[in-house]
């Protein structure tokens, strides 16, 4: 059996490499939706927000370790003609529950609302076998990639609750989540906890229409990927726009029976929504054991 048969890329007949109309952020009306991203500087989050800022959302809250300065300016720049739009930028470590308490209660006096959490933030150790890994630094990828998820979904979820808005949190998984490779074990199964930790917020909060996702942002060239082996460089030829813009098209409508739910940001969005049938009776797009 091949990595593909586990990450599903044929599960649609069309695969997406960069943005494609359907996705398109100018074809969503977020008028009104505040969304807070985390790992926001750079990267997919970056992009997210200027994807949101075209979508024309009302608020935008960017958090992360480093200068958020370009970030903000992008999104600025992009933000649709004729409506407001205000971008509040926090210097946070997710690692710290202290720092992430602290910005969700920043958000509630500022801006005062608050639709979607994008958990983006990540980290990937260095590329070694399990025995010869430096415990602290597999540890951080932990740290980051699930620590850091559950720290702001855990402090934002009582504001989603209180706001009454779209009520929604996706989180950045992966496709390492369900394949092997060889001296990520931390990335890996971190991402794959992910994947599980969606599913239990649904479970808690589902009754309360509260919508969490997880999603595979593509195989792109970023800080985060620039590092790992050579071998797997040719991989990384995704477009940042893709996941981008497959953010903006899974927010600009509630569509509680993806609840949950793993989406491969390569999959043709349109073709996944023909398959919605298909998905709830089979209960598809979710790790579970087999006997």
């Amino acid at each position: 059996m091949s990595d593909s048969d586990f990450t599903g890329p044929m599960f649609v007949s069309t695969q997406r490499h960069d943005t494609y109309p359907a996705i398109e952020p100018s074809k969503a009306d977020l008028s009104g939706k505040v969304v807070l991203i985390t790992g926001a500087s750079k990267g997919i989050g970056k992009a997210a927000a200027v994807a949101f800022a075209q979508a024309g959302v009302r608020g935008l809250v960017l958090l992360a370790r480093s200068d958020l300065t370009s970030a903000k300016e992008a999104a600025l720049s992009h933000k649709r003609p004729g409506q407001p739009l205000e971008v509040l930028t926090i210097p946070v470590d997710v690692t710290d529950n202290a720092q992430v308490v602290s910005a969700i209660e920043q958000v509630e006096k500022t801006i005062g609302h608050l639709d979607v959490v994008i958990n983006n933030a990540g980290y990937i150790e260095a590329t070694k076998f399990v025995a010869d890994s430096d415990p602290e630094d597999w540890w951080t990828t932990w740290n980051v990639n699930m620590r850091g998820t559950y720290h702001v979904s855990r402090a934002a979820l009582p504001f989603l609750l209180k706001c009454g808005g779209d009520k929604t949190i996706i989180n950045v998984s992966s496709a390492a989540s369900s394949i092997f490779v060889p001296g990520s074990s931390a990335y890996g199964t971190s991402k794959l906890a992910l994947l599980r930790f969606s599913e239990w917020i649904n479970v808690e909060y589902g009754s309360k229409d509260v919508l969490a996702y997880s999603i595979h942002p593509g195989a792109l060239k970023t800080d985060l990927t620039s590092d790992m082996p050579q071998e797997y460089q040719y991989l990384f030829c995704d477009t940042l726009e893709l996941p981008a813009h497959s953010l903006v098209w899974l927010v600009k409508e509630r569509r509680k029976w993806l609840a949950g739910r793993y989406l491969n940001c390569v999959w043709d969005m349109e073709e996944v929504l023909a398959k919605k049938d298909e998905i709830i009776q089979g209960d598809k797009l979710k790790f579970k054991l087999v006997v």
